[in-house]
């Protein structure tokens, strides 16, 4: 099992100098990056008047944190491609991926935000939800193929490059067969510059919550990142994206590779004491998200009482979440339940969520220097128990 971490820079009080909140960004990966951590995720939000998701360029950041780090992988978590023009966004992620010595990931999503849409792409407004994902899926494709091909072309229901009609401007006269239609002299193809380090493109992830998303990530070699399901409904998914992969692609893909799941964790000295400290800041932030309501946390075939579903869309209840999808405890209590991921799921990375609006950053240090000096050598350990126990029985 491999460790990630999600970063969002926040700050519910809207006092804060932002140069605050980068510096503790930088001191975070900085710690993650000597204590055994792979990835760091970076999401992209903008407009966020309630100061809660305040990093509208993980790329930007990205490049930041590779110059303060040495091994720690660079994730996007993600970007919403949907508010990118194409054709900059894979030159501006191929640039990054040699920024960054190659240890970009490159996470993408459709985007939920209609206020952000709206916007910056109003083609791609979530709340046509067909529409959106077709602009994902156009965007998608051509990112893949300006990484990867030398040169390309593409013809769509979004765009069209390169743009019909062009045979020359002042800097560009094109006369290269390989570029140009031989007979009318106009450009049939495009590269762009520089080419990524990871060939044919750094790892792709998408962010996933619907089977449609695990299918199409499955389809179009993806790995997935999942927010906050419950071990009885991420095996179902697990399945689910690997036989869609062997269908769709003709690959065998062990169970839980090139999957993720993100966490809300705590480390301190008992449940009771992690509740005391970070609960209500966690709590706020899963209720700030609700639109889905509680149905995310529900196992397969799970229902509730129609009332305490009317109440727990109005507010989520740590009661009601903290066995689904939360991990507060102390170190043992949490090297528990990552072991159960681990064991009973088989997933390849869990991504630790232990910051959010509300909570000191000191309080996040002090949780992830035990996560990494007491949950990750409790888990070493029970590795090679199991393994020493399962060599002794064969």
């Amino acid at each position: 099992m491999k460790f990630g971490y999600f970063e969002n820079l926040k700050d519910p009080s809207q006092k804060r100098p932002y140069h605050d909140l980068v510096v503790e960004m930088r001191e975070l990966a900085t710690l993650l990056d000597e204590g055994g951590f792979e990835y760091i995720w970076l999401p992209e939000h903008h407009f966020s008047i309630w100061g809660r998701e305040l990093l509208p360029n993980p790329l930007l950041a990205a490049a930041d944190l590779t110059a303060r780090t040495k091994r720690l992988r660079i994730g996007l978590a993600a970007a919403i491609i949907t508010h990118w023009h194409p054709l900059r966004l894979a030159e501006d992620l191929a640039l990054l991926d040699n920024l960054t010595d190659g240890r970009l990931e490159v996470g993408v999503g459709r985007g939920n935000y209609g206020l952000e849409a709206t916007n910056l792409n109003p083609i791609a407004d979530p709340n046509n939800q067909e529409q959106n994902f077709a602009v994902f899926a156009e965007t998608f494709e051509i990112v893949k193929k300006a990484l990867s091909q030398e040169r390309f072309s593409h013809k769509g229901r979004f765009y069209q490059f390169p743009a019909p009609g062009f045979r020359a401007d002042r800097a560009h006269s094109v006369n290269d067969p390989a570029y140009v239609n031989a007979a009318t002299g106009e450009l049939t193809q495009l590269s762009i510059f520089p080419r990524p380090c990871q060939k044919p493109h750094p790892p792709m992830w998408q962010m996933v919550d619907s089977d449609r998303s695990i299918e199409y990530a499955a389809a179009n070699d993806c790995g997935i990142i999942m927010w906050r399901p419950t071990v009885a409904s991420l095996k179902e998914r697990l399945r689910l994206y690997r036989d869609t992969a062997k269908r769709a692609r003709g690959v065998d893909i062990p169970t839980g590779a090139r999957t993720a799941i993100m966490r809300e964790v705590f480390v301190a000295d008992s449940e009771a004491e992690a509740r005391r400290i970070a609960e209500e800041s966690m709590m706020g932030a899963l209720n700030f998200a609700n639109w889905r309501g509680p149905k995310i946390f529900l196992n397969p075939g799970e229902t509730i009482d129609p009332a305490l579903e009317a109440q727990l869309k109005k507010k989520l209840t740590y009661d009601f979440v903290g066995h689904r999808s939360v991990i507060f405890g102390s170190p043992d209590q949490v090297a528990d339940k990552l072991e159960e991921l681990e064991v009973e799921v088989g997933i390849e990375q869990v991504v630790v969520k232990s910051s959010w609006p509300g909570l000191s950053h000191e309080h996040t240090m002090r949780s992830l220097r035990r996560f990494i000096s007491e949950v990750i050598p409790r888990l070493e350990e029970r590795r090679a128990r199991r393994g020493t126990s399962s060599a002794a029985a064969e």
